[in-house]
């Protein structure tokens, strides 16, 4: 069994659940690669909510030039995990151009985890707009307090394992 963690993350709160996941998976015995998209001009961390050129890509729908994913092949994988910090209620531009560049060439299922600091289910957002561009999704989970959720986490993880367990 093969996953990969993709994910994007500014201020390392997206990271932190994503390295978690890739942890689990590992002690679960799967095979797991991560990948922390980036982009090529990253946006200064200073006053990141207040960054006009965050805001306009942010709301524009803008895509981003992406690098992070050297040897990647999404067809090498049984399941892709996508996580996202969700910006203005919105999926932050690196992760929109992954899945707008890869868009048609992911047959696999994917499962998919937003951040942010409100309680809000953005997942179920970021999974809509992963169906409308033919992404099959098994499993969404949001994220805003990594310490107080971390059973939601596990319990994504398990579904996960639960997917894969049954396609073998």
């Amino acid at each position: 069994m093969r996953a990969a963690v993709i994910y994007y993350s500014k201020t390392g709160r997206t990271r932190q659940v994503a390295l978690y996941i890739s942890k689990k998976l590992a002690e679960l015995g799967v095979h797991t690669n991560t990948y922390e998209i980036r982009q090529v001009k990253e946006y200064s961390n200073r006053f990141l909510h207040l960054n006009p050129k965050v805001i306009y890509n942010t709301l524009s729908g803008r895509l981003v030039e992406i690098r992070g994913l050297a040897g990647f092949n999404p067809e090498a994988f049984d399941v892709l995990i996508l996580g996202t910090p969700i910006w203005i209620g919105r999926i932050a531009p690196a992760m929109r151009s992954f899945i707008r560049r890869y868009k048609g060439k992911v047959t696999k299922p994917v499962a998919c985890f937003a951040t942010s600091g409100l309680r809000r289910d953005y997942a179920s957002m970021f999974k809509v707009v992963l169906e409308s561009l033919g992404y099959r999704v098994i499993a969404c989970m949001s994220i805003s307090d990594f310490t107080k959720d971390r059973s939601a986490v596990d319990h994504f993880v398990s579904e996960v394992i639960e997917y894969l367990r049954a396609s073998r």
